[in-house]
């Protein structure tokens, strides 16, 4: 009998595969990770929320999102006019990162999923399937509309308090957008495309082949065998060898960890925790309104919400914008040095705090998109204008590398530098 194994991602333990009722997702016994989830191994659900979510996203860069009107002129913007007005203020770096996450890679994500599952649905050909489901994996963790509808919805408490603002059909169709790109990704296991994208002779590896591994080199041999970053495939180092040192699946590059991934993890930590120091002091706009300039920073921002009685949003920002990106250079740290001095103690907490941090980061932006909406919509000369400052520069810095840190880190040396080796398991 064969038994298929699949590894956990982020402490390397094998399991073997097993049906699971559908609904349900399969977990590691030893971190609680999760492994993959039960398919119907059908596409055509994601594949309808996918076209969904492309119309809405072709309806929210064609019209208006907000009107502002006041003093009898009016201005509108677009989702493209912040990235054209951080540009011309002199700030490329925030005008490519607002492109990034709120057009590019939506855009990318919602054209990937269509690209590769309607040759699936239909039963047609076309060229590189498996590199476009590759790069799909970076481009996940930028897109970050949802992230953007929080800070259109800051920005529009901001600009009730003194003129009129009407939502434009983009508004709506970027409210209907975000559900139809959330049920596309969740309502499909990235690995059950990698199973029938794979090559028709390719030969995974099982239980069988661990074991004759284990006898043939010795109990004492730490390694033998590597999981695929990209899709997840486990593959023996003689079949790596064999391959190029490429996944026979995916045709992704091979190791068994990520080179100097503690020292590039540390080094972007620090140098965003530096950054979180402007970020704080320097205002991140300035707005004025009737020729009078008043100059706001992160927690004044969050301070003028609640003198305005607007308790939820204030809760929110204060989290995402202060309580967030401290919390995860403190605990990113925390991971850091433990993994670095080969602590033990509780290793599935660490490894659950990881996953965590890994995954709320990006909310922090909230207050870049909540500037980008302003600076392009309230353009009213000496009546009424917002020009963004550098805090938003530092802070979207601090964002951008406390993402790129928790990418650059391995989590399975978490589990490596404690003395846990590789080792096989059950399914539960």
């Amino acid at each position: 009998m064969s038994h298929r194994l699949v590894a956990c991602e982020h402490c390397d333990y094998l399991h073997v595969e097993d049906d699971i009722p559908p609904g349900f997702v399969a977990r590691c016994v030893r971190c609680g990770s999760p492994l993959y989830q039960a398919q119907k191994g059908t596409v055509e659900r994601p594949l309808a929320f996918a076209i969904t979510a492309l119309v809405l996203f072709l309806i929210a860069n064609s019209f208006p999102i907000l009107t502002f009107a006041m003093e009898g002129r009016t201005e509108s913007n677009t989702l493209l006019s912040g990235v054209v007005t951080f540009w011309q203020e002199g700030f490329p770096f925030l005008a490519f990162m607002v492109a990034l996450t709120s057009i590019a890679a939506p855009l990318m994500l919602t054209g990937a999923y269509i690209y590769v599952l309607a040759p699936l649905y239909f039963g047609f050909v076309v060229p590189g399937l498996r590199a476009v489901w590759r790069v799909l994996a970076v481009i996940r963790p930028w897109s970050m509309l949802d992230v953007f509808l929080i800070g259109l919805l800051v920005a529009l408490t901001k600009l009730t308090d003194f003129a009129d603002v009407i939502a434009g059909p983009a508004f709506y169709a970027v409210c209907l957008l975000i559900p139809s790109t959330l049920l596309m990704s969740t309502s499909l296991d990235p690995r059950t495309i990698w199973r029938r994208l794979a090559p028709a002779d390719l030969r995974y590896t099982t239980l069988e082949d661990l074991e004759e591994l284990r006898a043939s080199s010795g109990p004492d041999k730490a390694t033998g065998w590597m999981t695929c970053d990209t899709c997840a495939f486990v593959v023996t180092d003689r079949a790596a060898a064999e391959s190029g040192g490429k996944c026979p699946r995916c045709g992704t590059h091979l190791h068994h960890r990520k080179a100097g991934g503690l020292s590039r993890a540390w080094a972007l930590l620090v140098t965003a925790a530096v950054l979180y120091i402007p970020a704080n002091i320097f205002p991140i706009m300035t707005i004025t309104y009737l020729g009078r300039a008043e100059s706001d920073t992160i927690l004044s921002g969050v301070l003028v919400l609640l003198q305005s009685g607007q308790w939820p949003i204030a809760i929110v920002v204060f989290t995402a914008s202060i309580v967030v990106p401290i919390m995860k250079i403190v605990l990113l740290g925390w991971v850091y040095a433990a993994t670095g001095l080969g602590l033990s103690g509780p290793l599935r907490e660490r490894t659950f705090i990881y996953r965590v941090t890994e995954l709320i980061g990006r909310w922090s932006m909230i207050d870049v998109f909540m500037v980008s909406i302003l600076a392009a919509l309230v353009k009213l000369g000496n009546i009424a204008t917002v020009a963004p400052g550098f805090g938003a520069v530092a802070f979207c810095g601090v964002v951008i590398l406390t993402m790129l840190s928790a990418m650059a880190f391995d989590p399975r040396m978490i589990w490596d530098r404690a003395g846990m080796q590789k080792e096989q398991g059950m399914p539960s």
